[in-house]
């Protein structure tokens, strides 16, 4: 069972068809290279856009958890 998302990883979701299709062109768009510059558009956000996401976290956790009342995270 996955973990619920964080906020930053909604935002990434979010952003990343927009930041693939802005930088897709370049050979060296990776995941990892997207992921990159999310964090920055992250850092840069407005604290009402990062708001909203830890709201969608939260609601993305309580789903989880009536979900799944019994996990627990267990690291490999």
């Amino acid at each position: 069972i996955p973990r619920p998302s964080n906020s930053f990883i909604l935002y990434r979701s979010h952003q990343h068809s927009a930041i693939a299709s802005l930088y897709g062109h370049l050979p060296a768009m990776s995941n990892s290279a997207i992921s990159k510059i999310a964090s920055m558009m992250w850092q840069a956000e407005d604290p009402r856009v990062k708001a909203r996401f830890a709201a969608k976290a939260e609601q993305t956790k309580l789903e989880h958890l009536m979900r799944h009342p019994d996990y627990k995270f267990k690291p490999k």
